[in-house]
């Protein structure tokens, strides 16, 4: 929001140049603002006002599958980034990996902010009926909400495990997920609220019965003493409003002023679907909700339903295909009628791992590329990330090791160990897959910090990820910077073989100067790391502080 009012103060002063005193030329405005960089976007604008609306997913699919939606514009920049190349802390997302040290208690904690559904008997208020396994909406004894989800039959632990587990892993990569819980559900423990209601499949909606709850549970996978393993969802706080789309805005929503296919976090969500093999990333699993905080109303937007992650398919073990290419390929199906047939679709080769607990995954991941990564239906964010925000992702898993990956996988308490130790070391292997194939990509140098002597030190986070050697040297010039005009004027450069590198006398002294320095690398293997990022740093009191970072432009 507050780029779009610095814009439009901008314009209103262009304007009334223009009309009022033509004598005078537009200044350009400062690069840089007295609050940069800003690590907390506040939503002002009132959003009491914004109403349900029901994504359909037919609809949805085919848009997504065969029309480009969204900005027509081709490699455009993520619109949401602070000044030094972040995504800051929103209604939409909230900083965690890669911005402060998480451990395995955290992890397995997430979103959880107690221990699911209180004892006791749980109020039936609706149910779904459709599709193969049932699912519940009840209120648990203490008058809390909840949706209940089941495993298939003969898969135990296969969606409610996935669903536990890769909801830690997205709490952790900074996402709004619901509290998921694995829970154990008695028949007898189930009542019918006052006025639930069901539609049955072809049938108008009406009053819920007793036999409709056995009947629909009969298609849950039961455990041998008669109860039932499930996964419990609490409800979200605030007003529940429908899912976003991938692209353009909502209109209702004062504060949704960036169009979703420009959102960094939403581009880099490609990633980490791509990491999680995430197939149904689409619009259905996604909520948002109105919360009203203080007596200010915004939307905050969720990520919901991830049963149909890793190896399983939600109702059945993933499709092989699933994870190869999208729902409709016409490509594909060119090449098999040209070939009469003969063409062999490329993950009709691939060994899989097959297990009831979780389902079926690609067995050796060690040459996963994520770039050829497909879900079912294409997402308009994903296919609008560039280099730099595929960069921003690698950062966050590099910084989920494998005892953080192995606490998530934990918690879906899958009930079979050599299934668990399979699933962390494919979550470990297409991580570093990741990692090998976006941080070496384009200039890794991040974390620049100057001394108030002087002495500039950063990071280079494919080296620091062991995914990529150190580079012969680094370079750095160094210009002082007018923030008013957007001028430089060249100090000198400096070379070095570390990551630390001493300016060259004559740097600004006095306090609220500005310097800019240029940051590169040589390195054989990756030329592209010549193309230098860019730092700028402001004079305090204290020293230099970072207040702008831009890798690609």
């Amino acid at each position: 929001m507050r780029r779009v009012i610095r814009a439009t103060v901008a314009l209103l002063a262009v304007v009334a140049t223009l009309g009022g005193a033509p004598a005078l030329t537009a200044q350009p405005k400062p690069k840089f603002f007295a609050d940069d960089p800003v690590w907390r976007e506040v939503d002002t604008q009132d959003a009491s006002k914004v109403a349900r609306w029901n994504i359909d997913l037919a609809s949805d699919l085919v848009l997504n599958l065969f029309v480009k939606l969204g900005d027509p514009a081709a490699d455009v920049r993520a619109r949401n980034v602070n000044t030094v190349d972040e995504v800051p802390d929103s209604s939409w997302y909230t900083n965690r990996a890669g911005r402060t040290a998480l451990t395995p208690a955290a992890i397995a904690t997430g979103p959880d902010t107690g221990g699911g559904p209180a004892a006791g008997v749980w109020s039936i208020t609706s149910a779904k009926s459709d599709g193969i396994t049932p699912g519940f909406t009840i209120m648990d004894a203490t008058g809390v909400r909840w949706f209940l989800k089941f495993d298939p039959p003969g898969y135990r632990g296969m969606a409610t495990g996935t669903e536990v587990a890769v909801t830690k892993l997205m709490w952790a990569l900074g996402y709004h997920v619901p509290e998921n819980h694995i829970a154990v559900l008695r028949p007898e423990q189930l009542a019918l609220g006052a006025g639930a209601k069901i539609t049955p499949v072809g049938e108008p909606e009406r009053a819920m019965r007793i036999d409709d709850v056995k009947h629909l549970l009969k298609r849950a996978d039961r455990e041998p003493d008669g109860s039932y393993r499930i996964v419990a969802s609490r409800g979200l706080e605030g007003r529940p409003v429908g899912g976003f789309r991938f692209y353009d805005t909502r209109p209702d929503d004062p504060n949704d002023v960036v169009p979703h296919e420009h959102r960094r976090e939403l581009r880099g969500y490609g990633v980490f679907s791509a990491w999680l093999n995430h197939v149904d990333a689409k619009a259905i699993n996604s909520l948002d909700t109105v919360v009203t905080d203080n007596g200010r109303s915004f939307v905050r937007h969720h990520l919901i339903d991830f049963g149909s992650t890793l190896g399983s398919g939600g109702v059945a073990p993933r499709e092989e295909w699933e994870g190869f290419e999208y729902m409709a390929e016409p490509k594909d199906i060119g090449k098999g009628i040209v070939s009469f047939g003969a063409y062999v679709k490329p993950w009709r080769t691939v060994e899989v791992y097959r297990s009831p607990a979780i389902g079926t995954l690609v067995r050796d991941n060690t040459n996963f590329n994520p770039d050829l990564w497909r879900a079912r239906v294409p997402n308009q964010a994903f296919l609008r990330a560039r280099a730099d925000d595929k960069f921003w992702a690698a950062t966050r898993l590099a910084a989920l090791s494998d005892d953080l990956i192995r606490a998530a996988v934990k918690t879906g308490q899958f009930g079979n160990d050599e299934a668990e130790q399979f699933l962390v070391k494919a979550l470990c292997e297409r991580r570093d897959a990741i990692l090998r194939a976006y941080l070496p990509a384009i200039n890794p140098i991040s974390m620049p910090v100057l001394s108030p002597d002087g002495v500039l030190t950063f990071a280079n986070a494919a080296v620091a990820a062991g995914v990529a050697p150190a580079p012969a040297s680094y370079h750095a010039v160094f210009s002082s910077f007018d923030n008013a005009t957007r001028d430089s004027r060249r100090i000198g450069d400096a070379t070095s073989t570390t990551t630390e590198i001493r300016a060259p006398a004559g740097l600004p002294s006095a306090s609220g100067s500005y310097l800019h320095v240029e940051i590169s690398a040589t390195s054989a293997g990756h030329p592209s790391w010549a193309t230098p990022v860019h730092a700028y740093f402001k004079r305090t009191a204290n020293g230099w502080t970072l207040v702008g970072f831009e890798r690609l432009q």
